[in-house]
């Protein structure tokens, strides 16, 4: 493996001659290098011109026109690069990124299901939903925001915090002060952005109107300039977009009601004429105030999937490249190689993936990347840095409220108060995340009082108090709710606590978690403890005490315990348990793995386990020798001979053997391909003439992915000890073909190569011809495929090749049932366009799992459910 060299970041910057910026009706054109702030002042003064054509104002055109032009130059420069204040690390780094060059459109959920009840997969801020959000939230497939906002003239935008959702009123506004309304899908609106918080508060003092406010807000703020006058005539002609944000932030019920009614009555008036508006609010405490008004709908943000990650992570990455570099080939490489590390570090790891979901916690994971914050898999360093982040946040702007700073603004102090409360609250309400305010406030005055503070009642209103006004890690959700912001930090502090309770004795640690093995709720908490008692107390001895406590003493449902432990002991190595720790689990874990009385699905998960924990078959490499003679062919069982002894792979072929070919630059070595198979390789055989179906899957593999497996960055199936999938025929066949270089203590007259047809059935099925590789019908223990799971849907992937003693053929070949289909040497027609492919998979059904049944492939498929083993045998005549 060559070294990896990274480019140089330096670039030259060369002088450039002044350029002047001509304006149009639809844009503005420019030469050479000009300035941003120039650039928004050209296409704001076109704006401005093209939005008042035609009308026939009450106050000056002209005036207007400037005023507009004035007030839409602010309106950018305030919303122009993303607010990354109070993100902790961020706080250190001069970053300036354009929130147009970051944003990733938002998705939502308006309809009831079509069932009674609703998805339980549904989830916002990581959490399950609760109740009083089920009965509140209407759940249908997830629209795009902005496709809610063009079809009413009314929208209400709820999230929990970390959503998006000011984000989202800040890109309405910076698109339409742009004159980029139609890439939104809009008119030329005029944009009017300002938080209900500060309505609420001029309401406190005097009775307002909207309008008059929106006027006295922006000239509060340092913009002079009539915009009550230009929000009077935008709305007479349905031109004006008012962006209202926060409505959970007026704390007072009651005038929170005044406001909402306020705004309804705003909105009742003038939709009408064709004015769009959008009020955001966080979820829990709308239900209160829940307005309602002809085109006034609801929805609710919910949280990135895969393909959101993946694009904000490519708008991040090449927006800090281009600012460091400009638009360059080095920054587009640059950028690509910082893409491919942060979505490893997020897909490799499931906790990592939950925070990754939430966009604000995705952007402070971007940023501690940035900063060269390591992203280990061990998360419960991760986790930490986030909490620490968070809670310096806190902190701060606690200590900007005017409140001195004391003992409790520490993060420590903070941290143990934070913990046993996380604690309770995951006991109380384990997966939820929401407790009642009474509740909370008693449990703090019970945990103040143990830390013997002076009164133990004013600290615990106090700290209620802190947040409500200061919220970051834990917030008011509601009227009388408290919660996490992600339930991923109730849990990690919850550990936190399991770990300070042990004070360096495992016995309590292991009585609390044995209690709840196979409770789902409780499972990401058992591995915290384990990994911050290993790492972050470093007490490894401790750490290997409980794990193998769970081994030993197997509580809950069978295998559960030692998969546990088997989790637990990934997320910690190297350095937070033993040596002998690791190796105690490796042995259970190998005999769960094999053990036909457990779960298949909790096979499979030991299987992986020990695949990503180093463990190996001592005979991975290892042939079963299959004897010359007569076998019993076909569903009719016809006598069959093969002339021949030869050796079938006891395993299909898997990851780590496949590496050596990848290693050995095998995709780049042209002797070890065939002349079809290097046309392949190489992009000319897409030039061909061919029929459709081959065209599609030419297509579905571009020739940059022609140089490495299909599947070889997925994580589960790139595990070392499952087999190989996502290759094609051609791929296998330079395989084979570079293997022969490699062994040589082969019989005369015989070669690597893949086996043929009846060489495959010969030896899944035995001389005396049976159904299946064991016997005579299907088992379940004995297999990998859709019928092997106890509810008929699968295991969701491949296993290890060794997951199976139960499925071993007669002469000790594994996994000929199930698990992949595998590439045969034998073609499946006359004409030569499939070959045959034996042996069923993980996502087939048990019928076609039998070692009779024969299937086809065309040579170019590189399905995740296809791959081959090899033969020794007799060179092809």
């Amino acid at each position: 493996m060559t070294e990896k060299k990274t480019p140089s970041k330096k670039t030259t910057k060369q002088a450039e001659p002044d350029q002047e910026i001509q304006t149009g009706d639809q844009s503005i054109a420019v030469g050479g290098s000009v300035t941003d702030s120039a650039i928004i002042h050209g296409q704001t003064i076109v704006l401005a011109d093209r939005f008042w054509r035609d009308l026939q104002p009450a106050m000056p055109a002209e005036k207007l026109r400037e005023a507009t032009a004035a007030y839409l130059g602010y309106l950018t420069d305030r919303h122009y690069y993303l607010s990354l204040k109070g993100m902790g690390i961020s706080d250190r780094v001069p970053l300036k990124l354009k929130l147009l060059d970051l944003y990733v459109p938002l998705k939502a959920r308006m309809e009831l299901p079509e069932g009674d009840t609703w998805k339980r997969d549904i989830s916002l801020a990581g959490r399950d939903i609760t109740n009083d959000e089920q009965e509140l939230l209407h759940f249908g497939e997830p629209v795009p925001l902005l496709k809610v906002l063009q079809q009413h003239s009314g929208v209400i935008v709820l999230g929990d915090p970390g959503a998006g959702k000011t984000t989202f009123v800040k890109y309405l506004a910076l698109r339409l002060a742009r004159g980029e309304g139609v890439k939104i899908g809009l008119n030329d609106y005029l944009p009017i952005l300002l938080p209900l918080a500060a309505f609420a508060n001029a309401l406190q003092t005097r009775d307002i109107r909207l309008d008059d406010f929106i006027a006295e807000y922006f000239a509060g703020i340092g913009a002079d300039l009539p915009v009550g006058a230009m929000l009077s005539e935008a709305l007479k002609v349905g031109r004006a977009l008012i962006l209202l944000d926060g409505l959970d932030e007026v704390r007072d019920i009651n005038m929170r009601n005044t406001v909402v009614e306020r705004v309804v009555d705003f909105f009742a008036f003038h939709r009408r004429e064709g004015n769009k508006f959008v009020l955001t609010s966080r979820v829990v405490g709308y239900r209160a105030v829940r307005p309602s008004a002809e085109d006034l709908v609801e929805c609710t943000i919910v949280d990135f999937e895969e393909d959101e990650i993946e694009e904000f992570i490519k708008h991040w990455t090449t927006a800090l490249e281009k600012q460091a570099q400009g638009n360059t080939a080095i920054a587009q490489a640059d950028a690509e190689t910082d893409r491919r590390e942060l979505l490893d570090s997020i897909q490799q790891n499931p906790g990592v993936r939950q925070l990754a979901s939430t966009p604000l916690l995705l952007t402070i994971l971007a940023l501690m990347k940035r900063q060269g914050v390591s992203l280990p898999e061990r998360r419960v360093q991760l986790y930490d840095q986030y909490v620490n982040t968070l809670l310096s946040t806190w902190n701060r702007a606690r200590s900007l409220s005017g409140r001195a700073p004391g003992r409790d603004i520490d993060e420590l102090q903070t941290v143990r108060i934070l913990a046993p409360l996380a604690l309770w609250m995951h006991e109380v309400s384990p997966g939820v995340g929401l407790v009642g305010r009474e509740d909370m406030r008693r449990k703090l005055e019970e945990l103040f009082m143990e830390r013997n503070e002076a009164s133990p009642h004013q600290a615990a209103r106090q700290f209620l108090t802190d947040v409500r006004e200061h919220a970051a890690l834990l917030l008011e959700r509601g009227p009388g709710e408290y919660g996490f912001i992600h339930l991923t930090f109730e849990e990690y502090l919850a550990a936190v606590a399991l770990a300070l309770m042990g004070q360096g004795n495992a016995a309590p640690i292991i009585e609390t978690l044995s209690a709840h093995v196979g409770e789902q709720a409780w499972r990401e908490v058992t591995l915290l403890t384990i990994g911050y008692l290993g790492i972050r107390q470093q007490l490894p001895k401790v750490a290997g005490e409980v794990v193998e406590a769970l081994v030993n003493n197997q509580p809950g449902p069978p295998g559960e315990a030692v998969v546990l432990a088997g989790d637990a002991v990934l997320d910690t190595w190297p350095g937070g348990v033993s040596l002998q720790s690791k190796e105690y689990v490796i042995q259970a874990l190998l005999t769960t793995m094999q053990d036909g009385e457990i779960r298949p699905e909790l096979r499979r998960h030991a299987s992986l386990l020990l695949g990503r924990l180093g463990w190996r078959p001592g005979d991975l490499d290892r042939f079963a020798e299959i004897p010359a003679g007569e076998y019993q062919a076909g569903v009719k069982k016809d006598t069959k001979e093969i002339p021949y002894m030869y050796f079938i792979g006891k395993y299909p072929v898997t990851n780590i053997q496949f590496a050596r070919f990848v290693k050995e630059d095998g995709y780049q070595t042209q002797e070890y391909w065939s002349h079809d198979g290097w046309e392949w390789r190489t992009g000319k055989y897409d030039s061909r003439t061919l029929e459709a179906v081959v065209h599609d899957w030419l297509e579905h593999r571009p020739l940059a992915k022609r140089n490495t497996p299909y599947y070889w960055h997925s994580i589960e199936l790139s595990n070392p000890i499952v087999p190989i999938v996502g290759v094609n025929w051609f791929e296998v066949e330079a395989y084979c073909n570079w293997l022969s270089k490699k062994i040589v203590a082969v019989p005369e007259g015989y070669t690597i190569r893949l086996p043929r047809d009846d060489e495959w059935e010969r030896a899944s099925r035995g001389a005396d011809g049976r159904e299946y590789p064991w016997g005579e019908g299907f088992d379940k223990a004995a297999a990998n495929t859709w019928d092997s799971d106890s509810t008929g849907s699968g295991l969701g992937g491949t296993t290890a090749v060794c997951t199976f003693p139960q499925g071993v053929s007669p002469d000790g070949a594994w996994d000929m049932s199930g698990n992949i289909w595998e590439w045969t040497r034998s073609w499946y027609d006359e004409d030569k366009k499939y070959r045959i492919v034996r042996g069923g998979s993980w996502i087939g059904y048990q019928w076609f799992a039998r070692s009779s049944f024969c299937n086809w492939s065309i040579p170019l498929m590189f399905n995740d459910d296809l791959g081959f083993r090899v033969v020794i045998a007799p060179k092809d005549s």
